[in-house]
């Protein structure tokens, strides 16, 4: 399996709880097509370095993953579809060395302040 790295943005307009629950629901989708996810970091409200769909700010998402070419392209369709999704960014992570620990998305809870813990 290939090591991958996904940077999602949500739009500002979206409600907390719609935010964390696309944040784990992409998590659920690398598991459930055959992927491990390794990490899930929460950076936050951001200011956008340019206006993505007339919104300046964004709530960012990373993703680390390994999976084969069928994850990355069900994610990427997903993430397509999602209007709450202002962009997104899939990229092969030649980094990783493979040997990170899987981390178990059903334990994955998004907290109120947006940051991952295990539940």
């Amino acid at each position: 399996m290939r090591s991958y790295e996904c940077a999602v943005i949500f739009a500002p307009t979206v409600g907390d709880a719609e935010v964390r629950s696309g944040a784990t629901r992409f998590a659920r989708v690398v598991t459930d097509t055959g992927g491990e996810m390794t990490a899930l970091e929460t950076w936050g409200k951001r200011r956008l370095a340019y206006e993505i769909q007339h919104h300046a700010e964004g709530y960012y998402f990373f993703y680390r993953f390994r999976g084969q070419d069928r994850v990355v392209n069900e994610l990427d369709r997903q993430l397509r579809i999602d209007e709450s999704v202002i962009r997104h960014m899939v990229v092969r992570d030649e980094r990783a060395s493979g040997d990170e620990p899987v981390l178990a998305v059903d334990a994955i809870e998004v907290s109120e302040s947006g940051e991952p813990k295990e539940a």
